[in-house]
């Protein structure tokens, strides 16, 4: 399945509309359904809501334009390393995410717009988690080495 480009767009704008409450319910649906990531996140969620929405009203509203998304999508997911975020947790926000849509949208959410947004998840896990991998490749590595000690006295 391809994504729908003018249904990501859509409900995407549908949801923009709604604000941050939005993003309380992913957080809420998240910490339910997995408590086992909880821990991955501050004790006061204000300014996380705020970064997930912007981040899903951005990839929708960009869904299009690959030269400002997948940049993006890199940032975030080697951004996402100092949170010790792995590939595993990918499918729970994504999870999280297709559930708040749909109860968000509620009629208007369709089979077509819930394979859409399954493929364009799984395209946004999908370069986080490479960029992830690339910024984390042990061929980075330089071992340290006696000029990087200062001088015996």
């Amino acid at each position: 399945m391809a994504i729908n480009i003018q249904l990501i767009k859509s409900s995407g704008a549908a949801v923009k509309d709604l604000g941050v409450p939005v993003a309380a319910h992913f957080y809420d649906y998240m910490f339910t359904h997995y408590p086992e990531v909880r821990k991955m996140f501050p004790g006061d969620m204000t300014e996380q809501r705020i970064r997930l929405f912007n981040s899903v009203i951005l990839i929708a509203t960009n869904i299009d334009t690959m030269e400002v998304l997948v940049p993006y999508l890199k940032e975030l997911g080697i951004g996402h390393i100092k949170y010790d975020t792995r590939p595993e947790h990918y499918p729970i926000v994504g999870k999280s995410l297709l559930n708040t849509l749909k109860h968000f949208l509620g009629a208007a959410w369709t089979q077509e717009m819930a394979e859409s947004w399954i493929e364009a998840y799984n395209l946004a896990a999908s370069v986080c988690i490479e960029a992830a991998y690339e910024a984390m490749a042990p061929s980075r590595f330089v071992p340290v080495t006696i000029d990087d000690v200062p001088a015996a006295v």
